[in-house]
C-alpha cells in the first residue's frame, strides 16, 4: 500500500518580496505566515499596534497590500520517484522521504 506524503505550501507577495516555503504541516506554515506578518508589521504600520487575534492581524496585514497562499501539496509521486531512482543507483534499501 502506498503511503501518502503532504506537505503545505507557504508563498508570500508582498512589496517586491517574494517567499515560498514548504512545511510538514497547514499549523507550521500559518505560524511561518504568522513571523512574516510580526516581522513587517512596523515597517507597514509605524507604531500601531497590531490586533492580538492572529487572523485578524494576518487579515489586516493583507487587507490593501500584498497577498499569500497557504496550500497542502501532495508529493506521494515526487516521493516514489526519488526512492525508485535511489533504488536503481544503489540496489534496493529502505524509503528515505517516509
Amino acid at each position: 500500500m502506498d503511503s501518502i506524503m503532504h506537505a503545505s505550501v507557504l508563498v508570500i507577495l508582498y512589496e517586491g518580496h517574494e517567499t515560498l516555503e514548504v512545511y510538514q504541516s497547514e499549523i507550521d506554515a500559518q505560524k511561518g505566515l504568522l513571523r512574516f506578518v510580526d516581522q513587517w508589521w512596523s515597517n507597514r504600520f509605524g507604531s500601531l499596534l497590531p490586533p492580538l487575534n492572529e487572523a485578524k492581524r494576518i487579515n489586516a496585514f493583507f487587507k490593501e497590500e500584498g497577498i499569500y497562499l497557504v496550500a497542502k501539496a501532495d508529493l506521494s509521486e515526487m516521493s516514489r520517484q526519488i526512492d525508485d531512482g535511489e533504488q536503481e543507483r544503489s540496489g534496493p534499501k529502505g524509503s528515505r522521504l517516509r
